[in-house]
């Protein structure tokens, strides 16, 4: 019994041990990079743990040297991913590797020098791991078929990768490990997008290229790029239009809304299509400006990336997430002066978004030129949880004679009633040239067409408010031209906001007047609706496989 005891616990000190110098690189680059910080994750840390116990078991020391020496030069490339572009690699971004290597192979001839680093911080502590297996320091409880153990867990994500829920969770999902971000990017790549290429089953087509014109370097009037402008971006959560008084709701749910339209006379409320299902595939649309979702590149080369664009023409980004860190994360934002990010563990200190939002306000300096993206976490499931700090003063809607998540829904709404026009307070509050532009990432369904939430390709998801005004400035023109919107699509809002950071974009190839919606697959393989606006204000829906 002893010895099953002590065996037991060398191999839980190799794990350990192992462990310990698979994450060492990622541990260092995080005082380089500290928002690319290791985090506290017990799910994905457990992987990484399991992955190392499985190590330790392999009896091939030449083996287990090889597997250092693979895994390292993944890891390799998930850091310069890391220290180049300021976010964790994705399967996406393993792709362009390969489709664009010429234009990469030229860049890497400017910058290479810059990187080297990289092989030192991952290749020192991977040759000291190899070192101590190869001289036996570890003394490790190994087996001659131990290797069976860590290849049935890469084929557990490659079977993963495989199926559509499997691959929709790995895509995109970025965690605080580089490691195991390193295991599921690749195992996306190799177990889904590279074998449906080689089977022919990726789309063909080409995109052009986006022509991007910086007009603020070609004209001194409103776009000079050291004039003071503020430009508010608030990108709402699971908003459904149809729910909103201001749109003719028979519920009370947004009457301040309603009353700040009736004195603005720069205030415009459209309804709206969106650009996806859900939110982690919504936010990259709109911030790269995708109109097709199949042309899923503009993710990874970002040309026409509105956080880019705005720091070109001399505006600092403030990105304001108030959802969480995870989502933060997951997004794979770059491009940002400042980021502040919600804290579930401050909720109650906070009193919710409000508060959050209050103090956040408090410390930006409206003066200069800024962009500031604010992505917001009400109305999302479960609505009651949005308002949980004030269900005196919101949770106001209890008909019986409705389902109860319809009354949560609206209550939560009447809350974000409450949060928009503080945003709408703090924009005013500059004193200088602001532009305020709303938008949701997507719908909700509350039970149209018989479905319930959202992550639908049905119309009853994705009917969203978009909101505009001005404050200190007098832009009759492109009052005019956003008055003259007939339902925008969500590409519309982001040439918007485009053109009000100094740029004109131009997409060729796109019937702009076409909304597609994407589904749960950011390369637009889980369907897209294409939305065909009519001159009557009707539309037909054409749904594509």
């Amino acid at each position: 019994m002893k010895k099953y005891v002590f065996d037991f616990l060398r191999m839980l000190f190799c794990s350990l041990v192992i462990l310990f110098f698979l994450m060492l690189p990622e541990i260092i680059f995080g005082f380089i990079r500290p928002h690319l910080a290791v985090c506290w994750n017990s799910d994905k840390l457990g992987m990484l743990f399991l992955l190392s116990f499985l190590l330790s078991t392999v009896k091939s020391k030449k083996m287990f040297v090889w597997f250092l020496i693979v895994f390292g030069l993944l890891q390799v490339v998930q850091f310069c991913s890391m220290a180049y572009f300021g976010v964790y690699l994705t399967p996406y971004a393993i792709d362009f590797i390969f489709l664009e290597t010429g234009d990469i192979m030229t860049e890497i001839k400017d910058v290479w020098y810059k990187y080297l680093y990289v092989f030192a911080l991952v290749g020192v502590p991977y040759f000291i791991l190899g070192y101590i297996v190869a001289r036996d320091f570890l003394n490790r409880v190994s087996f001659k078929y131990g290797w069976i153990l860590p290849a049935v867990y890469f084929a557990g994500f490659f079977y993963r990768a495989s199926t559509p829920d499997g691959i929709f969770q790995m895509l995109f999902k970025n965690t605080c490990y580089a490691s195991f971000n390193t295991v599921n990017s690749f195992s996306a790549y190799l177990g889904n997008i590279l074998p449906r290429k080689l089977a022919g089953y990726e789309h063909k087509e080409t995109f052009p290229d986006y022509k991007l014109t910086n007009i603020a370097k070609l004209t001194n009037i409103a776009t000079d790029t050291k004039k003071p402008v503020n430009i508010i971006f608030v990108v709402g959560e699971s908003i459904n239009a149809n729910h909103m008084s201001l749109f003719g709701y028979h519920r009370e749910t947004t009457p301040e809304l309603e009353k700040y339209a009736a004195r603005d006379p720069f205030f415009v409320y459209k309804k709206a299509w969106a650009s996806g299902v859900n939110t982690l595939i919504s936010l990259p649309m709109i911030y790269n400006i995708q109109v097709n979702p199949k042309n899923y590149r503009k993710l990874v080369t970002r040309d026409s990336y509105l956080f880019e664009m705005a720091q070109n023409n001399g505006f600092k980004v403030t990105y304001i997430e108030a959802q969480n860190a995870s989502l933060f994360k997951k997004t794979s934002l770059s491009h940002y002066d400042r980021a502040f990010v919600y804290s579930s563990a401050d909720g109650e200190k906070l009193k919710g978004e409000s508060g959050f939002l209050d103090g956040v306000f408090e410390q930006i300096d409206l003066t200069g030129r800024n962009l500031i993206i604010v992505h917001k976490r009400n109305v999302h499931s479960p609505y009651n949880d949005n308002y949980m700090f004030e269900e005196e003063k919101y949770k106001i809607f209890k008909d019986s004679n409705v389902d109860e998540r319809i009354n949560e829904y609206d209550s939560a709404m009447l809350y974000e009633d409450m949060l928009l026009m503080k945003i709408l307070d703090f924009a005013r509050s500059s004193g200088q040239e602001t532009y305020f532009f709303y938008l949701s990432d997507h719908g909700e369904a509350l039970g149209q067409n018989g479905i319930w939430g959202h992550g639908h390709l049905d119309p009853a998801d994705l009917e969203v408010p978009f909101m505009f005004t001005m404050f200190n400035v007098q832009d009759e023109d492109f009052l005019a031209r956003l008055k003259a919107l007939d339902r925008p699509c969500t590409h519309d809002v982001s040439l918007l906001v485009a053109e009000k950071l100094g740029w004109k974009v131009e997409i060729p190839g796109e019937d702009l007047n076409i909304c597609q919606v994407n589904g749960r697959d950011t390369m637009g393989r889980a369907g897209i609706l294409k939305i065909i606006k009519k001159p009557d204000g009707t539309a037909d829906f054409k749904l594509e496989q």
